[in-house]
């Protein structure tokens, strides 16, 4: 859950930056297995539509590799093999990308997005109304709906919460 709170929260401790806060859960057992078993089968994927290619490069690469240790021409030897290991790592990073952009499509994780005007503390560090969790000091307008109770039905429910714009 992200949560911005208001600039002017932490003026009285002498600071004037605005300021987020972070809240993050573990997933469930359910969803961590979920989620591992997309990660191998996106990486897997990927992988299958480039090894081709990268055999193919690296086969190339070797052969320059070892023509260069024959002729004894260290320089190209030298070239080649950085050209190689450029190349794999360039593979790699691209692996890693795509597999990383399958699987946010294959395993969607919605985030919760609050914005709060009122934290329990003023500009002045006075106590103020609290529209974070519930308390005796809520500000009006919240009918019960603290930050915290928000949360909570997201995370029973983040589809319907998202479509009916609460």
């Amino acid at each position: 859950m992200g949560h911005s709170i208001p600039q002017d929260t932490f003026v009285s401790s002498g600071a004037s930056v605005k300021a987020s806060l972070l809240f993050m859960q573990k997933f469930t057992t359910k969803e961590k297995a979920d989620f591992d078993k997309k990660k191998v089968a996106a990486k897997a994927e990927v992988l299958a539509k480039h090894t081709a290619a990268i055999e193919k490069e690296t086969v190339r690469l070797n052969a320059e590799i070892e023509a260069a240790k024959k002729t004894r021409d260290a320089k190209l030897r030298k070239k080649a093999q950085d050209e190689l290991r450029t190349f794999q790592r360039e593979m790699e990073e691209r692996v890693q990308i795509e597999s990383r952009i399958l699987l946010k499509e294959r395993f969607p994780y919605p985030v919760f997005l609050y914005d709060a005007d009122k934290v329990g503390i003023s500009s002045t560090g006075e106590a103020e109304q609290n529209e974070l969790f519930p308390n005796p000091s809520q500000p009006p307008g919240t009918e019960g709906k603290t930050c915290l109770d928000l949360y909570r039905t997201f995370r029973q429910d983040p589809k319907a919460f998202l479509e009916r714009g609460a």
